[in-house]
């Protein structure tokens, strides 16, 4: 039987469950069988060294890296350690497996059997491939396993007091002073790529993890390569190349992969609980540069299909000095922001307009007549009859929106109506559609109840979380499709005053900032800050702080782009029947205790009007 036959054959029969054995030359740590890669590390020394010009890099003390990420192969193993009855969405989730979630950037770990007995393995193709789709907090409890010997070892305590914890509040997720094995901090992620106490002219730091200040090529021979994007994939069909599969391009540490294959995540927190990500990946065009891989929504439960694991450890019989971490207040996030007033105006009056809104999906004249006794003002009403994709639907819809605004205006409510898909039309060139379009806003544009366009519903989750260049080509795609639309309303219907909007979930923050150039106002939706804390008005002050904070970084976009107005407020999933349940959940009527907080969270950093989430299914 030849090796890549052996290969087949351990995967197949889940043999790797039973690989738990000492790897050679590290005594606390497993290696694989033969034509798998083991867990390696290699050591980091030059304990003291300078800071980069960057500000990181500086570690007093000698330590350990993986050589190269963990591996799928390494991965099951661990699953079918400790996975035999986790569920999916834990230590395996259904992304990873083709046969379940479909062909795509995925590491092809199989489940099999049922709850208790969960067998895993692994195609023998993405075998020596890192492992994806797995969270800082799976990172975190592999390290705690490796920290009590594997086996049966605990996953929740060691290296990293998790105790069951699952949410996204990284601030509570602190490396002990006795870890053994860690997910590397920004510094030590940095120094094992980029430092080199041996460069020519006195130790100092490469822009590139492979020796080198020029970009890497992606030639498998050369010196100084890696797994980027460069005009396309360099493997479409696995993604990822095998681990250390560019023997020759080492770091002067002796790590390999940190320019590309897979971006990894490090303990870096952004404020307040956003996790670190470093290094490059198969679908980024940076290479491993030196500068912070961006990270707009990503938390330390977040499973993403290009951001792998690297392990640190400290060098058996040494044991160095972890860098205080200061004790944080799980309460604190919510700054008070001032700036300046930019109010939004009347359309009819040009006066300043306090909006106190309600969304509703569907929305009818008894629905308008609630909204009236209830004292709001304006409705955005999401599921608009405004779909144009022919000359029927226009004379259909289109006296359906009139009869509305006709009712909207005898309740005293003003209307949002939300465009829906339109900006596919600008991204298509679809001129027949666009010119109903215009038709469409010719008929209702002089209309007294009519106060604006509402561009597209949480922009983000149509292009919003991925690193690679493809997405973020999609992204920009789609921002200019929504631009190309602003200026066409801004063209058919001039009114200055018209609010042209989009609402973000800025909890995780996501892509969200690329739209703000595109839209004149926005709203900030506001969901709890972790799936453990009580929804909002049922844990003291957590409800309103969360909302204030998220409200801050509406705040400060306003600093950076200077035409835009105030941001508001926007409540959404309250109540204590909220359950999450598909698309839709049970929502209570925001007139209560919950509007204390909308404005509690509105005039904390001095927004003009409250959206209240939701009204009807």
């Amino acid at each position: 039987m030849n090796s890549h036959s052996r290969l087949s054959h351990v995967l197949a029969l889940g043999l790797l469950s039973t690989i738990a054995c000492p790897a050679r030359g590290d005594s606390d740590v497993f290696h694989m069988p033969d034509g798998l890669r083991s867990l390696e590390f290699v050591e980091v020394g030059s304990p003291g060294n300078a800071v980069d010009d960057t500000g990181i890099g500086a570690v007093p003390y000698v330590y350990r890296i993986g050589k190269t990420e963990v591996t799928a192969a390494q991965w099951v193993v661990f699953l079918n350690a400790k996975a035999k009855a986790d569920r999916d969405g834990g230590l395996w989730n259904n992304d990873m497996d083709t046969r379940r979630s479909g062909e795509g950037v995925r590491c092809d770990i199989h489940r099999d059997g049922e709850a208790g007995s969960f067998a895993h393995s692994v195609a023998p193709d993405k075998a020596n491939r890192p492992v994806t789709h797995v969270s800082f907090l799976d990172a975190c409890r592999f390290c705690n396993w490796l920290h009590n010997g594997q086996g049966d070892g605990d996953t929740e305590d060691g290296a990293y007091t998790l105790n069951g914890y699952f949410g996204t509040d990284g601030r509570r997720i602190r490396r002990n002073p006795d870890a053994r094995f860690f997910v590397p901090n920004e510094d030590e992620w940095y120094k094992a790529a980029y430092f080199d106490p041996a460069k020519s002219g006195g130790a100092g730091y490469w822009d590139y993890p492979t020796r080198s200040d020029a970009k890497p090529g992606r030639d498998f021979g050369l010196d100084n390569a890696a797994n980027h994007y460069a005009e396309g994939l360099l493997e479409p069909k696995h993604f990822f190349s095998e681990a250390g599969a560019f023997a020759r391009s080492l770091s002067a540490s002796g790590t390999l992969d940190q320019a590309g294959n897979a971006c990894e995540w490090t303990e870096a927190l952004q404020p307040p609980f956003l996790r670190g990500i470093r290094g490059g990946a198969f679908d980024t065009e940076d290479a491993g540069l030196n500068i912070p891989t961006p990270n707009r929504s990503f938390t330390s439960i977040s499973d993403v299909p290009n951001v792998g694991i690297r392990v640190a450890a400290t060098v058996p019989g040494t044991t160095p000095q972890f860098p205080v971490q200061p004790a944080v207040d799980l309460a604190a996030g919510s700054a008070v922001t001032e700036f300046a007033r930019r109010p939004w105006r009347d359309p009819l009056t040009g006066k300043p307009f306090f909006p106190l809104a309600w969304y509703s999906y569907q929305s009818d004249e008894a629905d308008l007549d609630d909204i009236a006794r209830e004292g709001g003002n304006l409705v955005l009403f999401v599921n608009t009859p405004c779909d144009l994709d022919n000359d029927q639907q226009l004379e259909e819809n289109l006296p359906l929106l009139v009869k509305y605004l006709d009712h909207a205006q005898k309740c005293g409510v003003r209307v949002l109506v939300q465009t829906g898909g339109w900006y596919g039309a600008h991204m298509r060139g679809d001129a027949a559609e666009i010119a109903r379009q215009r038709k469409f806003v010719a008929a209702i544009r002089e209309h007294p109840a009519l106060f604006g366009y509402q561009l597209y519903d949480e922009p983000e989750y149509k292009h919003g979380d991925s690193l690679g260049v493809t997405d973020r080509k999609g992204l920009d795609a789609f921002v200019g499709g929504m631009s190309a639309l602003r200026d066409s309303l801004r063209e058919w219907d001039p009114n200055p005053h018209r609010m042209i909007s989009v609402v973000f979930n800025l909890v995780p923050l996501s892509s969200w900032t690329a739209y703000l150039p595109v839209v004149d106002s926005f709203h900030v939706d506001r969901y709890p800050l972790d799936k453990d804390q009580a929804y909002f008005g049922h844990r003291g002050d957590w409800g309103p702080l969360m909302m204030a904070w998220s409200m801050s970084h509406g705040a400060a976009a306003l600093g950076e782009h200077p035409h835009l107005l105030n941001p508001a407020p926007c409540m959404q999933g309250v109540g204590s029947n909220h359950v999450e349940v598909g698309s839709l959940g049970i929502w209570r009527n925001p007139l209560y205790e919950e509007t204390r907080y909308m404005a509690y969270s509105s005039l904390t950093v001095g927004s003009w009007g409250v959206f209240h989430w939701i009204r009807k299914f």
